[in-house]
């Protein structure tokens, strides 16, 4: 298995070679960060570094169409000047998309001096992770055009993976589907569309400067899309407290004075209930692609996506224990 799977990584790496060399001569290219969805690359180029991406069509399955919208969005975004803005390389021949040995790829600028802090080291990183996703949604309320066309058709809304989900349950371990059917209500929560939301607010989404203070950069904007704004403070409080290895009302509190300072439509309820929901929706997510054959998630082993699920239900479960205690704590700070 690892053979094959170091033959398949040469394969892919040579496929990136390929690409990048329509956007550059001579390019060096390497695999870079932990995606599970794009096939994500460094490249050492004469001109710089920078970032190319094979976009997985199985997710997107309108490159070109979330293209558009990522361009719409970084428009917008350069409104603000609290944070650098990444943007997308034209080929040589001009367009920002190009179609590769079977896949469609696209660059990235390369910001440099910067780093991903995952798993998070203090409280005041999480403020700082909270107050940068915040200020996206509320840069991005005032985005001109037409509303954004879905990327994902159902794309966080827990009642739809859940739809899809009771296709394959009968497969599903026991003890997860009893879970999940015990907590199926929890889909009638935070379920309308009230802004425009980044929708994948992970810690490893933004950039930090050196030292660790201070973010300097979201990126990753593909999944951006109407939604509720819990979606975006529950992903990164679950993000937060998945890269700790445990639930602590320090951090989740934390994150949340950093997200209403940069916002203000944060609500005690829904802030509350808001990692629980991300929790149990990625945790309904990874099972269901476990049992579809692994067809969404990218996996480097057979059974990945189950030890996933099973780490986002224990998550959702330590999020549950502790709601009272995250109550005082969203009081406190949203009073």
């Amino acid at each position: 298995m690892d053979v094959e799977m170091a033959r398949t990584d040469l394969a892919a790496v040579k496929a990136a070679q390929q690409a990048a060399q329509h956007w550059f001569t001579q390019p060096a290219v390497a695999p870079l960060g932990n995606g599970h969805i794009h096939e994500t690359y460094r490249v050492d180029a004469p001109a710089g570094q920078y970032v190319l991406q094979k976009m997985n069509a199985a997710v997107f399955a309108h490159p070109e169409v979330l293209v558009q919208q990522t361009q719409r969005l970084l428009r917008q975004w350069r409104g603000q000047n609290r944070y650098l803005v990444p943007e997308i390389v034209p080929t040589r021949d001009g367009e920002y998309l190009k179609a590769v040995s079977g896949g469609q790829w696209r660059v990235w600028s390369y910001l440099a001096d910067t780093r991903v802090i995952d798993p998070i080291e203090t409280a005041q990183q999480a403020e700082q992770a909270g107050l940068a996703f915040g200020t996206f949604q509320a840069q991005l309320a005032g985005l001109p055009g037409p509303q954004f066309v879905d990327p994902i058709p159902g794309f966080l809304q827990l009642r739809h993976y859940l739809a899809v989900y009771d296709g394959v349950a009968h497969r599903a371990p026991e003890k997860l589907n009893r879970l999940i059917q015990q907590h199926r209500g929890l889909a009638d929560q935070l379920s309308q569309a009230n802004c425009t939301i980044h929708g994948d607010c992970k810690i490893d989404n933004l950039l930090f400067d050196q030292a660790g203070a201070s973010v300097l950069a979201v990126i990753d904007f593909d999944t951006a899309m109407r939604g509720h704004w819990a979606w975006d403070f529950g992903d990164l409080a679950r993000s937060v407290c998945f890269s700790l290895g445990r639930v602590d009302v320090t951090f989740f509190k934390a994150c949340l004075q950093g997200f209403a300072a940069g916002q203000n439509a944060c609500t005690v309820a829904d802030s509350v209930a808001a990692p629980c929901y991300v929790a149990l929706m990625l945790g309904v997510r990874f099972l269901t692609d476990h049992l579809q054959g692994d067809v969404y998630f990218r996996v480097r082993r057979p059974g990945q996506n189950l030890d996933r699920a099973e780490e986002q239900f224990d998550l959702f479960e330590k999020f549950c224990a502790l709601r009272p205690q995250m109550y005082e704590a969203a009081v406190e700070v949203l009073a």
